[in-house]
């Protein structure tokens, strides 16, 4: 069975599509211990198993942030200010982990949120990590690279 789930920003310019293999309740949930998401307070939610949309409205509203290693971005609406996801891009594929306070069924998440710290990782061993454990992401309406 296959649980899908949506959300958005706050004023719906970036949208959000997740479908799971299993359920919310389920699911392992992560707590990164990076500053960025320390400071949002993020619980986020990730499985290769999983298949993500992510869908702009607005690409000039859409905020890209890119810290330390750069290996990844983190989607914001520049509008209303929400962080949606954490973005890895290589070619014409994309990789995300959703920030679960996104989503509409939020509370579904009920299990504890897993304190991760990658912050020896080296830059190669991040993005292998997180090819294998994210998840696969279509992007629409999304501005090229360097948009």
């Amino acid at each position: 069975m296959t649980y899908r789930l949506s959300g958005a920003c706050h004023c719906g310019t970036i949208g959000l599509e997740l479908a799971l293999p299993r359920p919310p309740e389920e699911e392992v949930v992560g707590a990164c211990q990076c500053s960025f998401c320390r400071k949002h307070n993020a619980r986020t939610v990730s499985d290769p198993r999983a298949s993500a949309r992510l869908v702009v409205h607005d690409p000039a509203e859409l905020q890209r942030y890119r810290f330390g290693l750069s290996a990844s971005e983190v989607v914001l609406c520049r509008r209303c200010g929400v962080y949606v996801a954490m973005l890895m891009r290589e070619g014409d594929k994309a990789w995300t982990t959703i920030n679960i306070d996104a989503l509409d069924e939020r509370a579904r998440f009920t299990g504890l949120a897993e304190p991760r710290d990658f912050s020896g990782e080296a830059l190669e061993g991040r993005r292998e990590r997180r090819k294998a454990r994210w998840t696969p992401t279509e992007l629409v309406g999304w501005p090229e690279e360097g948009g």
